[in-house]
């Protein structure tokens, strides 16, 4: 459930805790981890902050991987730019390198489209067959 206000430009994640928050908060994510010092992800940014402003009902998030450093190992983030989607406190998606407004636009629809009931499902019955 969507309980925090969602904005179009981009929030700032610094840590793990505040990414909990935000993950909780929100049922669904589009996080971009970045870089100062990386070149594509300047210009990246742009473009992120540009398709986010077309998705209001979808938080887009931003974390520089030098300051969130926790958050980074967690996620084992080894190139930037990355983004991480998550859906339900689900991560579906994990994606590397810079990208133009109409590509990120086509996996954002993408994500939108994931029927997330029957994802859970299938979880669901591996967990159980499991056990």
């Amino acid at each position: 459930m969507n309980t925090e206000p969602m904005s179009c430009t981009p929030v700032t994640i610094g840590n793990q805790s505040q990414f909990n928050h935000w993950v909780t908060a929100n049922d669904f994510l589009v996080l971009l981890f970045t870089a100062k010092w990386c070149h594509p992800c300047q210009p990246f940014a742009v473009v992120f902050t540009e398709v986010a402003g077309r998705y209001p009902q979808i938080l887009f998030a931003v974390a520089d991987i030098d300051v969130a450093t926790d958050l980074t190992a967690n996620f084992q983030v080894r190139q930037v730019p990355a983004l991480m989607v998550i859906r339900e406190r689900v991560v579906v998606d994990m994606v590397t390198g810079a990208m133009h407004a109409h590509e990120l636009n086509h996996h954002v629809q993408m994500w939108q489209a994931l029927d997330m009931a029957s994802m859970t499902a299938h979880f669901e019955q591996k967990m159980t067959a499991g056990k």
